[in-house]
Formats: C-alpha cells, structure tokens, sequence
C-alpha cells in the first residue's frame, strides 16, 4: 500500500465535520468536534464501526451533546486508475493513481478530548461521505483547496452560505464549509504528530531510550519510535489516509489552541488537548449506508423552518427532529448520556451475535415483571443526572483569573454532588434487580461504581460550598471552615465593615461643622481601598466639600458615580497601608480554595466519566426496554442460520400514525441458509413448508402496502441487530452483515444526475457489495425509463441475484411490471416466492374510494394488477382522462392496436371536419362573375361578399356519419 505522502496521490481532499452537541443550560459553549474524511472514488459507504473494547456495548464518538471541532477528510485514489464519480457519468482520470480508491476518517471529540480514526474504507468516494456526515452531523467543513469538484458539489450542497447571492435567502446550512492547503494531511508528518501528543501518562516510560546527549534519537528505540510502537497497539497505521486526516485535525486543533487559550485561565494547556486516541474498525459492525438510513427512517432531520430558532450563532446549527427511529427511542431515554449511546447504538448496528444476545438478556431483566419499579426508579434517579463531561469541563477550567471570576457555577457543583448521590442510589437499585445474574452492565456497576469514593467527592464539595447562601447571594459563597486564613481574612472584613461608620464620624471631626452634611459615608471597594463619599456640586463637577481649606490638604478624587464623588485622604491612605486590598485577598483566597477544590474532583475523574459511561449504557438499555413495554415490541432470536423469520411484523412507525394496523410474516433464507426452522422451535409462516425462498418479490396495486412491508422487514432485522427487541409476535433472525437498499431517489438541484441515473448507482452498489448475509430492498426498479427496457433491466437485476447460488442474498423486491412475470422471464420456484397485498374490489360502486378496499394483508402468489387508473381516480385526477385511461387499458387487455385507437375521432372532431368539408364543396361549386356588367345581366343583385357570407354558414350543417 502507497503510503499517504506518496507522489503517486494524484489529489487529496479534506472534508473537515464538526457536530453540534447540545450543551447543559448551565454550561459554557465547549470546544467541538472534528471529522476528517479522506475519498478517493465512489464505494463502499462503509460507516465507522465499533472499536475494540471489552465493554459489550460498540461505542463510537457521536455528535449528541457535546460541539465538534473541525474534521479534516482527505480525498485519494490510489491503486489503480479508477472512476471517479462526476455528474452523470464515471469518467476517468488520466494519470499515475494506483487502484484501489480508499476513504480515511478522523474526528476529534471535544467533550471527552478524543481522537478518533476510522479505518481507511475501500472503494470510498462521496456515498462514504454521505454516510460519515450523517453519522457524525457536521458544523464545520473543511477541504483542501485542490479537492475535487464533486466532493466541493456534494458539501455545497448542505453548506452555510455566507454571501447574499440570489436564491440564499440568508439561510443556514447544516454546516460551514472552508478550504485548507492538503499539505495537512501528509502521512509521515502526521505520524510524527500523533507521537509528540502527551496523552498525560503519570508513570514513565519503561522502555524509553534515549542518547547519550539526553536527545530522543530519531530511529529504533528512539522516543518516537517507542510512542510509535504503543500507538500501533490501538492505531492500525496501514490506514495511510485516517492517519494523515488526523495529522490534519492535530494542526487545526494546534491553531485553535492558539486563537481561544489567551481568553482561558494562564494555567494553559486546557483548550482542545487530546488525552486519548482510538481506532474505529468494521469488525462485526452491520454496514448500513446512508441511503439505507434515511429511505428506512432509521435517522431523518430537517434544519429548523424559523432561522431564528435553527442556531444562536452559525456554528451551532439546530435540526428540527422528524419521525425516526431514533428520535423515537431517544424520546425515551432519560439523560444525556443515554441519549448519546442509544444513539451510537442505533447507528453501529453489531453483528456479534453474542453482543446482542447480552443486550436482549439486559433488557428482558428491565422488563421483569418484578424489577418494574426498580426499573422506574432508575429513569428517575438518571433524569436527575447532568452531562458529566461538560460539568466537568467547567472543573477543569477553574477559575478565569483575567476576569477575576470562578468559571465554574454553583448548579455545576450541586450538579456534581447530585451525581455522587444518584451513583450510590443507582448502585443500591441494580443490587435490588431480580434475574439480573450474570448480565455484564449490572456486574460491572455493581464492581466498579465505587460508593465510597463519589461520597467522599460529595462530602468534600459539600464542606467547601455553602449553597443556601449562594443561591441567597447570587455567586458562589464558600462554607465557614473550609479556609482558616479565608475565615480570618472575614473577620477582618467584617470587623472594618462595623467600623466604616466611626471612621467617618472622624473625618466629620477634622473638618469643617458646615461641611460635615456633605460628607456621606465611608466604604471600602476591591483593589481601590479606602473611600469617602461627598455630594456632587453640579457646577464644578466635584464634591462640594473636597478637603478645602484642610490642615491637610485638599483630597484626592478617584472617581464619582450618580451625585456622589469618592475621595481619598490621609486618613483613607493610612488604613489601606494597615489593611491592605481585603476584599481582593479575599477574593483570591476563594478562587485558591476553589482550585483546591477542583483539583481534588479532578483526582477521580476517570472513575466519574468511567461510572457516567456506564449509567449511559444503563440508561440506554433502559429506553429500549421502555418502548418494548410501551409499543408491545418482543425479544428476537438471534441465530447464525441465514434465516428471517418474522411473525406478525408490523412497521414500528407506521403502526403510530394509524388507529389498526395490520401485521404481516415473513419467511426468508438466504444462500447456504437452513430454510428448515425446527431446529429454532419456530414452526413455518403463512403454511409454507419445505426450503424457504431467498427471494419474495411483491406485486399488487399501488397504495397497497407493498413498501411499508418491505420496510416493516427490513427495520425489524435492524432493531434486532442493535439489541432491541422487535415490533412483532416472535421473530428468528440470521445475523446480516448489511442491509441494502433501492428505496428512495434523493434528488439534489446540485447534482445534475437523473433519477434513474440515481436508481442504477444504487442497484450497481448493491450488486457489487451484497453478500449472502445481506439483505436487499428493491423497490420498483426500472421505472425511471420505458416499459420495456425497465422490465428488461428488472428481470436481469433480479436473475443477476439468484444465479450467485449458495452465495445468494436475502433480497424483497416490489415491481408493477407484470410482463416480466406473464412471459416468463422470473418463474417461482425454490429460491423465488411471489406475494401480494390483500383488496376487494367493488366495480359497481359509484364513488372510487368505495370501489377498492384495501386489507394490508400479504397473500401467497402474484397480484392479478395494479389498479393504476383506480388509483388516479381515487386521487382526484379528472374523469375525462380516467375514461380515455380506462378505453386505452381496454384495447391493451384485448391486445389492440393502440395506433388505430389513438387516431380514431371524437365526435366533436367529426362535426368540425364535416363542416370544413361543407366550406370547401360550396366553395368550388361557388360561380364568381368575372365583370360588374356579367352580374348585372345574371340580375340577382348578390355581392360577392354575401356569396361568401353563404358558403361559410355552417349553420344546417349535422354531424354525418363517416
């Protein structure tokens, strides 16, 4: 493999993606989050899969709750000179590029200050681009100035526009789109980036080597190389293109580092570090492109319709939730957490039987009918809970010295204390769980949420922080004790508080009797001291008394506010000398105790995130578990047979938006499946017995159903494989490595692709990426070009699967070309089942909508038609176009001449041609006189334009028969 840096790179393209996350109210806006994303050619949109971890839960780094920073994604082709996707055509490109085009990804997550590489895709081009940015929601978009024109199209396409060019309208874009030299993203400079990062190891190196002159040497044993070795347990550096997008996100977080820190606290070193590194891989993770998400619902947003509501600055843009899957089992989910993993979960589809099994055994624990209300006691206690990472965050920031003020707010130590609470509670309710043995996330809360420790981080915030008084005084106010020198320094203050007033009465003394009514107070004021107030003269702008004519002179004004001017004498002088800037002291003495106080949480912050991970894993099983019990869902089987077996199905969205609906089973096997459940206790479906078919194509009218099933099958074998349970009575379900889909036709004005164009760039995708676990969705094929050539192209498409033998995939097809069928081109047999939705037709019915009923029920065998023109009619479409579509099907069901048909006349036509026909015999047999003297003779006295007048009169002309 060609190095990243290598001079066969022809191009290289950076898409650099950041991802709003919704912060806590009380919170700050956090630094974000930063995807690259290297393409070469279109491929595989293979998304980024879980890595390795010994948690059972794949976890990714996900756009939910925290802002993303810049991403930088860098473009190759390499391996051979493969197609590049423009327009509407693959063209070529000339040159020395190697074969195998690969996408690379990198994101940096600010919340956990992590960096992520995904590993490099093969045969990636703008579909893995797609899939990556609906994954990680982008803010922040940055390629290389040299990137291709079709990948600058496609992110156009959703990018924020700044000018006011005609047909912006001002609005927002999902993200903003900027351009960086590709020098960013070489392979070597990278790497030697990722070895200078101090991922904050306490412990030294054991194996560190270094020369005699105490330098790193730059070679085998050297301290780069050995960083370079350690890395190599977690990075796969053969992923040239992630490794060189992550060297370009370490350069765009080193220049945001330099722009944001000067306004930070001078302890430096806080703003974008990067305190771990991992690596996403496709291991035993479903491939699901974005395509699929998006034409299953599975993920579905829209930017805000208000452009107010959408965003409080560009860089955060917000999205109008839709009807998904996600959104509707994220709605269950009680905090942050939970919402950030049920959403990495639904996203990250595993394959690892044993993985989903572990997560359906959690869940049917939840749903025990004995752990119900310890189950609702722990939606409880998590709603309770804030986002962990952003609180501490603010911890870790401390305190701004610049503006002299604690950076972190009252309600985020309350928010603190609370967590340590809820953990313990949380601990003490998953003891209480019945049939809970053996299950990982109740084990590992049970060991490794320590009690003890989080109470102790209670106690101590709790000794420092006097919260009835803070919220009485609006600012953070520190307990009586937690300072001794803190307490003294109060006592002082507050002693020369009781004593303003007596230092007044001796100022009253030293001057004036008749000034004494001018003089009002005497206070003290942070780094001024020392103050005694006069009444303002309007006139001169100074205190009407000011020292005049004083033994000791006049005094010295500091500044005046309203009608009072603040002065300072020699009695004023004196007592800043003996006491000093007292609020100041005390001021700093609050911000030491609490860094103090800081750096005591920031001692367990590993065990909080650790035990904050694992409440949001909890609180994710426990949404999932909520909609089994609210949608009636059931627990899958999950097997390693090629198998689907679903009874009962039903749509897990469509079944909200309608008062009954109808469920429907599926019986499936794909290559080298057993098609014989037995062995499963399942008995077979709708009667069938024997080998169950590899493919079930749908025919039947429109608005029959036939696509709300086929999602319904597909949605309930992606639901299993996220640890779900399933909208159905029972269901066995065969591992599936992907789920393809030939659904929707997302058309864009940027792209000048047709939709059928579109259609066969899909289909293609599939033929070349399905395996016999996959299972496909094709939804009328071919409908974007003539009868003939898309049923053609239908029945190829189709044969094309069934020929690959024990390698066959699961495929469901849907097609209202029925000539496919009546001339034989695909017959039932072993591996081929047709199916129908159920209707009744009434043709004597008057009104259309009461000529067809429609059952939702899928039925064995072919559907008899499609029922278009019913379709139209019950749809509105005129009664005039209905009959002449009603006489045309006729004369094609009687096989007639569709050429004589269309040129028959309509009565009308024939009334007209008749009278033309009149016009023109009156006309020839019509005698002009050739002189005024011949019309004379003849002594009729007609004119010539009453002649004329009578061979136009079409009135006694009928309507004959011709």
């Amino acid at each position: 493999m060609p190095t990243h840096g290598s001079a066969r790179s022809v191009y290289s393209t950076a898409s650099h993606l950041l991802s709003p996350r919704s912060l806590d109210a009380s919170s700050s806006p956090a630094p974000s989050r930063s995807q690259s994303v290297s393409s070469s050619r279109p491929g595989t949109p293979q998304p980024p899969s879980n890595r390795s971890s010994s948690s059972l839960y794949p976890s990714t780094r996900h756009s939910d709750d925290a802002l993303h920073l810049p991403t930088a994604a860098s473009r190759h082709v390499t391996h051979r000179p493969g197609p590049r996707l423009n327009k509407d055509t693959f063209r070529r490109r000339p040159g020395n590029v190697d074969r195998d085009g690969k996408v690379g990804c990198a994101y940096y997550i600010a919340m956990e200050e992590t960096l992520v590489l995904e590993e490099d895709i093969p045969m990636g081009g703008i579909e893995a681009v797609d899939t990556l940015t609906l994954h990680v929601q982008p803010t922040t978009v940055i390629i290389p100035n040299r990137a291709p024109g079709d990948l600058v199209e496609f992110l156009e396409r959703d990018a924020h526009r700044y000018d006011n060019s005609e047909g912006s309208g001002g609005e927002q874009g999902a993200y903003i789109l900027r351009h960086v030299i590709s020098a960013q993203f070489d392979y070597e400079a990278a790497k030697e980036a990722l070895a200078s990062i101090d991922l904050g190891r306490s412990k030294p190196d054991p194996i560190q080597v270094r020369s005699l002159d105490d330098e790193p040497a730059q070679s085998i044993g050297s301290s780069v190389h050995n960083k370079l070795m350690r890395l190599a347990e977690s990075i796969n550096f053969d992923s040239c293109l992630s490794v060189g997008c992550a060297g370009a996100i370490l350069t765009e977080l080193e220049r945001r580092r330099a722009a944001e820190e000067p306004s930070w606290d001078d302890s430096g070193g806080i703003a974008f570090r990067v305190t771990s590194i991992t690596m996403n891989t496709s291991a035993d993770t479903m491939l699901v492109s974005a395509d699929t998400l998006t034409s299953l619902q599975i993920v579905q947003s829209e930017l805000h319709p208000n452009p107010q509501t959408r965003s409080s600055n560009s860089s955060e843009p917000k999205a109008k939730g839709a009807l998904s899957i996600t959104d509707l089992l994220q709605a269950l989910a009680s905090s942050a957490q939970g919402k950030r993993r049920l959403r990495q979960m639904l996203l990250r589809p595993s394959t690892d039987i044993g993985v989903i099994r572990e997560r359906h055994r959690c869940i049917a624990a939840l749903l025990h009918a004995e752990n119900s209300e310890v189950a609702r006691k722990m939606r409880k206690l998590l709603r309770k809970l804030k986002n962990t990472r952003t609180l501490l965050l603010h911890v870790r920031k401390g305190v701004d010295r610049i503006r002299g003020e604690l950076a972190v707010r009252v309600g985020d130590w309350k928010a603190l204390v609370r967590f340590a609470m809820v953990s313990a509670q949380l601990r003490q309710a998953t003891h209480a769980l019945r049939e809970a043995s053996g299950i990982e996330i109740f084990a590992r809360i049970c060991t490794e949420i320590d009690v003890e420790r989080f109470m102790y981080i209670g106690d101590v915030i709790m000794r420092t922080i006097d919260f009835q008084l803070s919220k009485e005084n609006g600012r953070t106010e520190i307990h009586i004790g937690a300072s001794e020198y803190l307490d003294g320094l109060r006592r002082e203050f507050a002693d020369v508080c009781q004593a303003l007033s007596e230092i007044k009465d001796s100022v009253v003394r030293d001057v004036p009797r008749e000034a004494a009514q001018y003089l009002l107070h005497c206070t003290v004021m942070p780094q001024v001291g020392f103050l005694i107030a006069a009444k303002l003269d309007p006139e001169t702008g100074k205190g009407v008394y000011h020292g005049q004519n004083h033994p000791g002179g006049e005094w010295t004004m500091c500044f005046a506010s309203g009608d009072i001017v603040y002065y300072k004498n020699q009695l004023m002088l004196d007592l800043d000398s003996q006491y000093g800037d007292l609020p100041s002291r005390i001021t700093d003495e609050e911000i030491e105790v609490m860094l103090a106080l800081a750096a005591a949480v920031l001692e367990h912050e590993d065990a909080i995130l650790s035990a904050s991970d694992l409440f949001g894993e909890l609180d994710s099983l426990l949404a999932l578990a909520l909609a089994a019990e609210k949608y009636n869902w059931a627990a899958p089987t999950m097997t390693t047979s090629n198998v689907i077996n679903i009874v009962e199905g039903r749509h897990p969205l469509q079944e909200l938006l309608v008062p009954s609906f109808i469920p429907n089973d599926c019986l499936m096997a794909g290559g080298c499946g057993t098609g014989n459940l037995e062995e499963h206790n399942e008995a077979p479906t709708n009667g069938r017995k024997g080998p169950s078919p590899a493919m079930l194509i749908l025919t039947g009218p429109n608005n029959s159903g036939k696509s709300v099933y086929m999602r319904q099958v597909a949605l309930i074998v992606y639901l299993a494989h996220t640890g779900s349970h399933v909208p159905a009575t029972r269901a066995t379900i065969g591992v599936t490595d992907r789920i393809l889909t030939r659904i929707a036709t997302r058309e864009t004005v940027v792209s000048d692709e047709s939709a059928f164009l579109v259609d066969l760039k899909q289909a293609a995708f599939s033929m070349n990426f399905a395996t016999r676990r996959s299972l496909l969705l094709i939804d009328e094929f071919g409908k974007g070009t003539t009868a003939e050539s898309g049923s053609a192209l239908f029945a190829a498409y189709l044969t094309y699967f069934l020929d690959l033998g024990m390698e066959k995939p699961k495929v469901l097809a849907g097609t209202h070309f029925h000539e496919v069928f009546e001339r034989g081109l695909i017959r039932p047999g072993r591996d081929v089942a047709f199916a129908h939705m159920d209707v009744r037709l009434d043709p004597d019915a008057e009104d259309p909508e009461e000529q067809v009923t429609f059952l939702f029920h899928l039925l064995r065998g072919r559907g008899p038609s499609s029922l278009g023109v019913l379709c139209a009619a019950i749809n509105g479409v005129p009664s005039s176009v209905i009959k002449r579509a009603e006489a045309l099907v006729a004369l094609q069901d009687r096989n007639e001449s569709l050429v004589d048909a269309c040129s028959e006349l309509s009565e009308e036509d024939k009334r007209r041609l008749s009278q033309a026909e009149l016009v023109a015999r009156r006309f020839l047999e019509l005698q002009v006189p050739s002189s005024a003297g011949q019309q004379e003779q003849e002594g009729d006295g007609t004119t010539i334009r009453e002649m004329l007048q009578a061979v136009l009169r079409t009135e006694d002309v009928g309507t004959p028969s011709l």
